[in-house]
């Protein structure tokens, strides 16, 4: 049962995020290109572009090494010469070699020739393996990296192992690092409108990726109603890991369940215990085909909080994965938007619980099931299209 100060808590919050939609209605905030454009979640065409043209001296703003020497400053780094600054996106920094800790493409990045910046940019995709240990292996004794993500989270143990923050590489967050920074650079854009409302629409999408409020006023009255309502505001805030958790187990088992229904005895579909756990979902085999590949769904790296994938799953120290490229990689269907992976010879990306927007999704009858549909049909999509061709590498 909730307490009276729960219930006044979520009906204020209702009313103040009502009102900020409101506003935003009448702004004229809901048009925003990058929304239109289905934009939002690109890191390199969409976010690294855009930062990268806003730090460029020679970029079309036409503001020289301002927007840069703005960033500079907010970081706290004076190790660029602004004069002779030069920005770079997916810079190549050698050969990958794993091993050696050394190579790969860095996002952003920003040299004078001397010094150098290294800026990796994560969204939602998860870090590669030894990352940010090869990108500070890179002009070593001058180089500054740093790692950005929505909400300024750290990196995996995979690709940081013994580096140590803010000592080896820092973190920034699109949250206050980026937003403050954009601010910034918006004052100085005020007698160019195209500018100004480019980079305005683009603090506007950032603070929808890490759910902040557009309207500072409204922003003000919602941290006074939390602050005035502690106690009520962690106890609802408790609860939210576990609805997720439970709705999502519902939405999943649900696929499954059509899944079921529309495969013939051939396949098996299985959903793991704890979603909760990373690289868990579902997993469809089929009996006509090798052992260690199977259609899968799961979380990159938990379904209910981050991004999905799905796709055909196959690691390489299990399965031949050239017979698999050979069957599958001649197929229409698998020469577009696929990736490979030590573990996946052919994902995608699909669900994006990393946006609550999306995720809230699951608590609307309508859109859960909209989101149901598209998920089933991909799985059933894959599952028919590589039933054949994989069928035939069995022995």
């Amino acid at each position: 049962m909730m307490y009276t100060n729960e219930k006044k808590l979520i009906k204020d919050a209702k009313r103040i995020i009502a009102h900020h939609n409101e506003i935003s209605r009448l702004k004229g905030e809901n048009f925003n290109v990058f929304s239109i454009l289905n934009m939002e979640h690109k890191e390199n065409g969409t976010h690294s572009a855009f930062l990268g043209e806003l730090l460029n001296p020679k970029g079309s703003h036409s503001k020289g090494s301002l927007f840069l020497q703005l960033f500079l400053k907010a970081v706290n780094n004076n190790t660029i010469d602004l004069d002779k600054a030069n920005v770079v996106l997916e810079k190549y920094i050698g050969n990958r070699d794993d091993a050696k800790l050394i190579g790969g493409r860095v996002d952003i990045y920003i040299t004078d020739q001397v010094n150098s910046i290294c800026i990796e940019n994560k969204i939602y995709a998860s870090d590669q393996n030894v990352q940010l240990q090869r990108y500070c292996n890179h002009n070593k004794e001058n180089n500054t990296v740093y790692y950005l993500t929505l909400g300024g989270s750290d990196a995996s143990p995979e690709s940081k192992s013994n580096l140590a923050l803010d000592k080896d590489y820092y973190c920034l967050s699109y949250k206050t690092d980026i937003v403050d920074w954009l601010e910034a650079c918006l004052k100085e854009s005020a007698e160019e409108p195209i500018l100004r409302e480019s980079i305005r629409q683009y603090i506007i999408l950032l603070k929808k990726l890490t759910n902040q409020l557009s309207d500072k006023a409204m922003e003000k009255e919602m941290y006074k109603l939390v602050r005035e309502n502690y106690n009520a505001a962690q106890t609802i805030s408790s609860a939210i890991w576990d609805v997720e958790l439970e709705f999502t187990r519902q939405f999943i088992d649900e696929i499954a369940a059509r899944l079921i229904n529309e495969l013939n005895n051939n396949w098996s579909v299985e959903v793991d215990n704890d979603l909760s756990d990373s690289w868990t979902g579902i997993t469809i085999t089929s009996d006509k085909w090798p052992e260690n590949i199977a259609v899968k769904l799961e979380g990159d790296s938990k379904i209910p909080w981050q991004k999905s994938v799905y796709g055909i799953i196959g690691a390489k120290d299990k399965v031949d994965r050239a017979s698999i490229k050979v069957v599958l990689g001649q197929l229409e269907y698998f020469q577009s938007d696929f990736r490979e992976s030590k573990v996946w010879p052919y994902y995608r990306y699909i669900l994006d619980f990393n946006n609550v927007s999306e995720r809230s999704k699951l608590f609307n009858s309508q859109l859960r099931e909209d989101l149901i549909k598209i998920v089933k049909e991909k799985l059933l999509e894959i599952c028919k299209i590589s039933e054949a061709p994989l069928a035939s590498l069995k022995k």
